[in-house]
């Protein structure tokens, strides 16, 4: 099952971008109240749908208190609903966030039904190995089901981790940090990750940094806005054993949020596009000396000397080259002897 905080933050971001806009309503028509896990959240959107056609004019800052009034519950207050509408990652998104709420509820369904077939028929296998391997990897991966009762408080919105004043600054390496700046901006900026789409994710360190572009790409692939809630849901899709991690540590003091600590970097729209450029010029440079080195050291090794069979003769017919004919010098004119003869 999908992680209970992960839950309620989709119902909450739902309920959230409706309470801004009840027009969002006609975008998750298929979404019935009943699919949501928390029993507040379900009389909030219910009050919501009503509201549009009991009081379809009513004004955008009036919603919150019609809202508070038609549920009437403990604490969901006004002031508990527009804290709902400001926290909302991002409203036009509000059929995403549906289709979240709408797979965790197929998934407690799906686990209640697995639930009932083990209680049924303890340590029977079934007919089908596809389907027993299927409920042990539900068995193994659920969570316990944010069952809520009617007497129980309204949830709190959820809100980023907030820095301490007293908090240690975040120190990383060099290296990780300018992945972090990309991470940052991507996540701050969705429109940037087209234009890093050849940046493949074994750049990245092997852990949160790179399952969480591995996310922001998959996110963006689908064509669903990237935020920290779409990412962090993906991230959790890609591994439900290792849901932490989303908790990088940077030190044995703290464990901070690191995709709150990513939406709340400080990073200037367009830095992904350099800084990853600059990644992978290293990475390539790193793999090229690495792959020359490995030449290198191939071609220096000595390989076995070739053996030689004393039984065979090898006969080698060395070509006969005739000498070069001596030039011989031109021949002398002897001088004849005159008598010197005076007169």
């Amino acid at each position: 099952m999908t992680h209970p905080d992960l839950v309620l933050r989709a119902e909450q971001a739902v309920i959230g971008a409706a309470l801004r806009d009840r027009q969002r309503l006609d975008d998750i028509a298929h979404l019935a109240p009943d699919r949501m896990a928390h029993p507040t959240h379900r009389a909030v959107l219910t009050a919501l749908i009503e509201s549009r056609t009991s009081n379809p004019s009513a004004p955008a800052a009036q919603v919150p208190e019609l809202i508070a009034q038609r549920t009437a519950i403990t604490g969901v207050t006004a002031d508990y609903l527009r804290r709902l509408a400001d926290t909302a990652p991002q409203p036009r998104a509000i059929a995403s966030y549906a289709r979240m709420v709408q797979e965790a509820a197929v998934r407690r369904d799906l686990a209640l039904h697995v639930d009932r077939l083990r209680t049924a028929a303890p340590g029977l296998r079934g007919p089908d190995p596809v389907l027993d391997r299927l409920a042990e990897t539900m068995r193994r991966t659920e969570h316990a089901a944010p069952v809520a009762k009617l007497n129980e408080p309204a949830p709190a919105p959820y809100e980023p981790r907030v820095k301490a004043a007293g908090d240690q600054e975040v120190r990383v390496e060099v290296r990780l940090e300018r992945q972090d700046i990309i991470l940052a901006d991507l996540l701050q900026h969705p429109e940037q990750v087209r234009e890093v789409s050849w940046l493949y994710p074994e750049v990245f360190e092997e852990g949160p940094r790179r399952e969480v572009y591995e996310a922001i790409a998959v996110v963006a692939e689908r064509g669903e806005p990237v935020d920290q809630l779409t990412v962090e849901w993906e991230v959790y899709q890609q591994d439900p054993q290792a849901y932490e991690v989303t908790a990088v540590e940077v030190s044995v003091e703290e464990r901070p949020n690191y995709l709150a600590r990513l939406a709340t970097t400080a990073v200037v729209v367009g830095a992904a596009v350099e800084l990853s450029g600059e990644m992978m010029a290293e990475d390539i440079r790193t793999k090229l000396t690495a792959d020359f080195a490995a030449v290198d050291v191939t071609s220096r090794a000595s390989g076995p000397e070739p053996k030689v069979d004393l039984g065979v003769r090898t006969v080698t017919s060395t070509p006969q080259v005739e000498p070069a004919p001596l030039l011989q010098p031109p021949p002398v004119q002897q001088a004849s002897i005159q008598p010197n003869i005076r007169p």
